[in-house]
């Protein structure tokens, strides 16, 4: 059996509109807000920097941008410059190792390990992007804020 419906944060259901007092939860776990948008670590390429920038930005101006996250936004940015980088580098040079004998005729052809690299960090940069609403089925999910007047989702886009 399933354990029911996930629990959302009430600085959500506030944002949607739909928060009533017995769906507030006791004790809720609450984060500081990123009061200035943060430069790029240093740790990252000019990809990954790139990408830092289009995340946080985004997440700043809905208000979603909490300290804590920061290091997780880092492992995916750090993933999606690896996936691109790799991808870059494959596209120079081959996705394929071809192995030959002394008289030059083919033994195996293989992929070449970068492939698995790529795949491995789309892989874990799609899991990170799922945990802030990034991909497109993570946003699928997420409930879209009635947009009248009274609610904070509405500044954003005026």
């Amino acid at each position: 059996m399933g354990k029911g419906r996930k629990k959302l944060p009430t600085a959500l259901k506030e944002m949607q509109g739909t928060l009533e007092k017995s769906r507030v939860l006791e004790n809720e776990m609450e984060v500081d807000l990123v009061l200035d948008l943060p430069d790029a670590p240093d740790l990252l390429s000019t990809i990954g920097a790139a990408e830092w920038y289009k995340v946080t930005t985004q997440l700043f101006n809905l208000k979603m941008l909490h300290h804590i996250d920061l290091p997780l936004i880092l492992s995916y940015c750090n993933e999606m410059s690896l996936y691109i980088e790799s991808e870059i580098e494959l596209r120079k040079n081959g996705r394929i190792d071809n192995f030959k004998n002394s008289n030059g005729d083919l033994i195996r052809s293989q992929a070449k390990p970068l492939v698995k690299i790529k795949n491995d960090a789309l892989a874990n940069a799609l899991k990170l992007a799922a945990l802030f609403g990034i991909s497109p089925v993570a946003r699928a999910n997420i409930s879209v804020p009635v947009t009248n007047n009274n609610t904070l989702i509405n500044n954003y886009f005026e």
